[in-house]
């Protein structure tokens, strides 16, 4: 069997704003972020067995317990992402959607065996990113790197998938255990263009507000995430042609829905240069029987 990818983009469930917003460095509470993704199968990196990665912008955060909330914008600023360093692990056809593909981290070369979600601030909006304008695989730099995000400084936060989100193995594969899987995709196909569903844990692993979302509470983990997926072509989505999507020469994969955060405290101190957030987003990949 060859491993294939498909594209999973994500999107986080929003709730209801106060009349002002916070800076992003001081939201606290339980929260809900909102963001959208693009992913993709082609531009990969050599010597690795990622399958998929893509880009995105966070668009609100939202407090269920507190008055606290973030939205993008020119007082406040732009938070964007890469993800990155997806491979599937094992894809098995199910009696609902058509498949199920469990993920995990890319190895070999400089992927380190972890799906990455890497969030960047900007004080000017990226137009190429925002609402999936333009953005191109082509201007990927890097294994952790993506040429819109040249210049910004470190990243604001550093995020990796987490282990728990598939509690048991699935029996139709031998010599391989799928409750190691950090993401689990529901999908009508075996890579990209594709439609359906996915969940994963996120952990916070570094950046400059790294302090601000440790909390290890859902399920030990930073955060826990939904999303879905559908095809970045037709009469809602018009970024790429069904040709350019099949092709793999365009983000082919459009990701929305909710991440979730447990209680997020008061930061200890207000950065001057306060930044970004988190978020997560999408991706997926699919693999091929030969």
């Amino acid at each position: 069997m060859n491993i294939k990818k498909i594209a999973m983009a994500v999107t986080l469930g929003l709730a209801s704003f106060a009349a002002a917003a916070d800076p992003i460095t001081s939201v606290t509470g339980s929260l809900e972020i909102k963001l959208g993704g693009l992913t993709t199968e082609s531009n990969r990196t050599a010597g690795t067995n990622e399958t998929t990665w893509g880009v995105g912008y966070l668009s609100t955060i939202a407090a269920f317990d507190t008055n606290s909330n973030w939205s993008a914008g020119p007082t406040d600023g732009y938070l964007y992402y890469m993800i990155y360093g997806i491979a599937d692990q094992s894809i098995i056809a199910n009696n609902t959607n058509g498949f199920d593909i469990y993920n995990i981290g890319a190895t070999g070369g400089v992927a380190d065996g972890k799906i990455h979600l890497d969030l960047f601030y900007s004080p000017t909006k990226i137009a190429s990113i925002d609402q999936f304008k333009n953005a191109n695989p082509g201007n990927r730099t890097g294994f952790d790197s993506y040429s819109a995000f040249a210049g910004l400084g470190p990243a604001f936060l550093k995020l990796t998938f987490g282990q728990g989100i598939q509690q048991t193995d699935r029996p139709e594969t031998i010599g391989i255990d799928e409750s190691l899987a950090t993401m689990v995709q529901d999908v009508n196909a075996q890579t990209l263009p594709a439609s359906g569903s996915g969940r994963f844990f996120l952990d916070v692993v570094g950046g400059t507000d790294a302090s601000h979302w440790d909390t290890n509470t859902q399920s030990g983990h930073d955060m826990s995430g939904n999303f879905t997926l559908r095809p970045n072509f037709g009469s809602f989505n018009r970024n790429c042609t069904e040709a350019q999507a099949r092709a793999g020469v365009c983000f082919s994969g459009l990701i929305n829905d909710p991440i979730l955060t447990a209680r997020v405290p008061e930061p200890a101190s207000l950065a001057l240069f306060g930044l970004g957030l988190a978020g997560l987003a999408g991706l997926r990949r699919r693999k091929s029987a030969k």
